[in-house]
């Protein structure tokens, strides 16, 4: 009898689901979007109902695609929620959740330096301060909504606070836990608490059970089965910060492979067996073995973001394959580095390697020569700069190859300029890096009813593409002006950031 595995994820954009067999066969995939809000320069808050209805409604749809009966488990995870979702006493949503991109907490991860130091942030949780970071949100919120921190009962990260109304069961993953930082001990998978007494902050207001993503979380409660369509009972499983299952979901589940996500945001990632601090990463428990592995990683705030945004300021239909097929034709013909264009990527500041919160997107080189199509290319240019400088943190590199995943790998156009770009030779795969299906993955091996050392069969690798070596060291000369182009503009923009504050 055929057995079945769902994964939900959940992104900052929207949320993405699928339904599998349990021997790797896709049945069906299916997406919910909504919108993100940027009330204020750098603040980028999310409504957490949007998540919840759009886990619920796509549940629903899968479960009617089999049996119902045939459907054994649910894996989900989520974005990094920043300071969590802040909810009260009986689990009501209270206030907007401060995503990772949002930049505002600035002060606050200024005084985690002074009070801590990053020296002892980064010993004890392998990671710095910075507003990218969970703790200095909730210090944020602490100090400018005092009556909100106060009435908080618990902040959740999006997938626990959907397994709690699921299954009635608290938890954290551990990688959520990880990517809150500065108050969570990575090498004795806890809490903090002398960091969170210097910094002020409840360690009471977040969850107190640490999870393993190969662990059931809860079981579906009988309301919310008749609700959804499936048998009560069947265990759901929180598997965390997006990008570990999506690094599952290419079959990684043992350090030294390199991977590369790249949709809205992008994250260079490796899987090791210690903690690579002091690299200038983002780092956390790896959602598979967290207590044996960890996920290194540095990561673009804005990646597809800045084309998605280059194209609705110019007019330009993104979900027309038309109009994506003409700016790919026409940006064909556009020469390495995009007579004489560099972009800078920073839309909403950066975070790993530069951790610089007031640099923003710059366009260098522009003139009344200029095409779109043009600084289409330099906008892409710029993703694969950041990817290789991501790249580069890891310092003695495993091997020549990266795998590619997310929106940006069905572009064939620009999977060539990352090869060309990094000197990588680039794989991308026709299933797989998708964090939904890393998700159902890990709950597939928590029954028991998946083989980890089975899922690399799964994986079809769609491409393999080698670098143009003359387009290589050609670009190599490119990159040089980009990296010098940030260490030309960041005073500005640190000087420039005062003058908008106090606007």
């Amino acid at each position: 009898m055929a057995k079945y595995l769902i994964g939900i994820d959940i992104g900052t954009s929207s949320t993405k689901a699928i339904l599998i067999s349990s021997n790797g066969s896709i049945i069906d995939q299916e997406k919910a979007s909504y919108q993100i809000k940027t009330p204020h320069y750098g603040w980028v808050e999310a409504n957490a109902n949007d998540w919840f209805e759009a886990a619920i409604s796509l549940i629903r749809i899968l479960a009617t695609k089999v049996d119902a009966k045939d459907i054994v488990a649910i894996g989900i995870d989520g974005l990094y929620a920043g300071s969590g979702i802040p909810v009260d006493q009986s689990g009501k949503i209270i206030g907007p959740t401060l995503i990772w991109m949002d930049r505002r907490a600035t002060h606050e991860a200024a005084e985690a330096e002074t009070i801590v130091g990053n020296k002892e942030l980064e010993k004890v949780s392998a990671n710095i301060a910075d507003p990218y970071y969970g703790f200095t949100k909730i210090m944020w919120i602490k100090k400018h909504h005092p009556d909100l921190y106060q009435k908080t009962a618990k902040f959740l990260p999006p997938e626990s606070y959907i397994i709690r109304h699921l299954t009635g069961n608290l938890s954290m993953n551990y990688s959520a836990a990880g990517n809150l930082a500065g108050i969570f001990d990575i090498d004795h998978d806890k809490w903090s608490n002398s960091i969170a007494f210097k910094l002020g902050i409840d360690l009471k207001k977040l969850p107190q059970k640490f999870i393993q993503s190969t662990d059931p979380a809860g079981y579906l409660r009988d309301e919310w089965a008749k609700e959804l369509g499936l048998k009560a009972g069947i265990p759901i499983f929180n598997t965390g910060v997006d990008v570990g299952p999506a690094t599952v979901g290419t079959g990684v589940f043992k350090p030294g492979k390199i991977t590369v996500a790249a949709g809205t945001s992008m994250s260079a990632a490796m899987v090791t067996d210690h903690p690579l601090r002091n690299h200038n990463l983002i780092i956390w428990p790896y959602a598979y073995k967290p207590t044996q592995y960890y996920y290194n990683f540095a990561g673009a705030n804005t990646a597809g973001a800045i084309v998605t945004w280059f194209a609705k300021e110019f007019g330009i239909e993104l979900t027309d394959k038309a109009s994506i097929n003409e700016l790919n034709q026409h940006s064909l013909n556009v020469p390495i580095g995009s007579n004489g264009l560099i972009v800078l990527p920073y839309f909403m500041g950066e975070r790993s390697p530069l951790w610089d919160s007031t640099v923003r997107g710059t366009i260098l080189g522009i003139s009344l020569k200029t095409t779109k199509y043009e600084i289409y290319n330099a906008f892409q240019e710029a993703l694969a700069y950041a990817i290789r400088d991501g790249i580069d943190q890891f310092g003695a590199k495993p091997d020549g190859v990266i795998t590619l995943v997310g929106g940006v790998s069905h572009s064939k156009k620009m999977v060539q300029m990352v090869a060309d770009v990094t000197g990588k030779t680039v794989l991308t795969t026709k299933t797989g890096g998708e964090a939904n299906l890393g998700s159902a993955i890990l709950a597939g091996i928590g029954i028991h009813e998946v083989n980890a050392e089975d899922v690399s069969k799964w994986i079809k690798i769609d491409q393999k593409v080698s670098p143009n070596m003359k387009n290589h060291q050609l670009y190599n000369r490119y990159f040089e002006m980009y990296k010098k182009a940030y260490q030309s503009v960041k005073q500005y923009y640190k000087d420039f950031s005062s003058v908008i504050d106090k606007k």
